[in-house]
């Protein structure tokens, strides 16, 4: 089955689903294979309730997918998605170059207004004098 490319939104989502380290935390559970809710929410030591807030936010952002046994909330991770997202598409298949900024004025290559690098030849500067003038008392006004 060919999946469709991700939209940086689609992307963003997934991204944004696994910012709470719980839901990591989950992801990382499912990894292991598919597992009821209840014994997710044992493992992790968080209500059922709890679980189901997150199990949301990952089901909307596409990584989880639900299914009802009977009684039982039997939850499995979308592994394709997730490897859609964590590949991001095709900026990892062409890696790009960034360009070389122009050399200007004959400045050998270093970009207008930036510092000259130091040479091992150059002293260290002195540091600066302080200022022979006394310090000032305030006035009070009253």
């Amino acid at each position: 089955m060919v999946s469709k490319v991700m939209t940086p939104e689609e992307r963003a989502k997934v991204f944004k689903a696994l910012a709470d380290p719980r839901r990591v935390e989950i992801v990382e559970l499912l990894a292991r294979g598919a597992q009821c809710g209840t014994v997710i929410a044992e493992s992790l030591g968080i209500s059922v309730a709890l679980l189901c807030h997150h199990w949301e936010v990952l089901v909307d952002a596409g990584l989880l997918k639900k299914e009802r046994q009977g009684q039982l909330r039997i939850c499995s991770l979308d592994a394709e998605r997730l490897r859609d997202a964590m590949s991001m598409g095709a900026a990892w298949d062409q890696p790009q170059v960034p360009a070389r900024a122009k050399a200007t004025n004959g400045n050998n290559g270093r970009v207008k207004g930036a510092p000259k690098p130091a040479t091992g030849s150059q002293a260290p500067r002195p540091p600066a004098k302080k200022s022979k003038r006394p310090a000032r008392a305030r006035r009070r006004t009253t």
